[in-house]
């Protein structure tokens, strides 16, 4: 299964903060294309395993990628907002649903080589509050205060996913945040279920008529162990400028999020005589493809017994499949993800 291409529309980054110039935050208005790389970021080259049994099929799976030259971290923003700007009207995310794990998106990462985050997957990703005049959709109310909370964590056994508060945030919501952190502020393990850590993304002290704004940079989002994580996540509104010294908005939905950490194969399924391969992609763009082939071996002793049974497939951002459409009869079957980069 293939899923459809998607443009993706992002902002320019800069420093952000409550009090900045309309000038400012015009040129954070500004639409730009490719990617933005940060320190630490090195040349991806992984094996990557994990077991898959079946009744009919032992699969060690297997994931490789050897693209030329850096891997530079896609940023992107999820950008939160609200229905109306009335008492009780509920958060949401104006741009979710090109971004929630049921359209089939994943945020990549890039594996840091130094600073604090070594060792880590850091998430091209910046969660936002849009702007009061609404130039971003439709905002939350003057005086609100929102924040996101992290519900859920789901992925590779022993993995988790944390959050880094930026370094010159401390406790003022109208720092620059564009910092990055020296160590995480929260973590949650896979497995969790019910998380109450949250963050604030407005960047205003919470006083009536304040803009609900906000754009920190200097946050990361990490995952330890490679492979695919789900991570939910619940906007609500932290504000006492409402109904009786309570919030403006009522909490969103819980929005499922994809990260990719690495390169793995997510999920191997066996239909009729076939298997098929699920595994989160790369971006291509017009300045750098990268192609995905489906590689299957009866043996890890012969190096050269490797066979290529699926591909090329252009990475697109999102969830795709590879299938190896010949019929199994060996008790035992190996399989490996390709990718490559000119």
């Amino acid at each position: 299964m293939q899923l459809s291409n998607w443009k993706v529309r992002t902002r320019c980054c800069g420093k952000s903060r409550a009090g900045v110039s309309p000038a400012h935050r015009v040129r954070q208005r500004e639409q730009c294309a490719g990617f933005a790389g940060g320190a630490g970021e090195t040349p991806a080259l992984r094996w990557l395993a994990s077991v898959w049994i079946g009744r009919y099929l032992t699969a060690l799976v297997l994931g490789l990628i050897c693209p030329r030259g850096d891997l530079r971290a896609q940023h992107l923003h999820l950008n939160a907002g609200a229905l109306a700007i009335t008492n009780g009207a509920p958060l949401h995310f104006v741009n979710g649903d090109s971004f929630v794990a049921d359209s089939g998106f994943v945020f990549s990462s890039v594996l840091r080589s130094n600073g604090p985050t070594s060792g880590y997957y850091s998430a091209g990703l910046t969660f936002t509050s849009v702007v009061g005049d609404g130039f971003d959709g439709p905002p939350a109310a003057p005086g609100a205060q929102v924040a996101l909370v992290v519900k859920s964590v789901s992925g590779p056994e022993g993995g988790s996913w944390a959050f880094w508060d930026s370094l010159d945030t401390n406790g003022d919501q109208k720092g620059d945040c564009d910092e990055e952190g020296e160590r995480f502020t929260f973590n949650l393990s896979v497995g969790a279920t019910n998380g109450t850590n949250r963050f604030v993304l407005s960047q205003n002290n919470g006083l009536p008529g304040e803009d609900p704004y906000g754009h920190c940079h200097g946050r990361l989002l990490t995952m330890n162990r490679p492979g695919l994580y789900t991570v939910g996540v619940q906007l609500i509104d932290v504000s006492r400028n409402g109904p009786g010294g309570g919030p403006i908005h009522t909490p969103s939905q819980i929005y499922q999020i994809h990260f990719q950490a690495g390169v793995t194969i997510a999920r191997l399924e066996r239909t009729n005589n076939s298997t098929v391969a699920t595994f989160a992609t790369l971006p291509s763009n017009a300045a750098r493809q990268f192609s995905y082939f489906l590689e299957s071996s009866a043996s890890l002793d012969n190096p050269g017994a490797w066979e290529t049974v699926a591909g090329p497939l252009r990475g697109n951002n999102r969830l795709q499949s590879l299938s190896d459409p010949m019929a199994i009869t060996e008790d035992k079957r190996f399989y490996r993800l390709r990718v490559t980069s000119p």
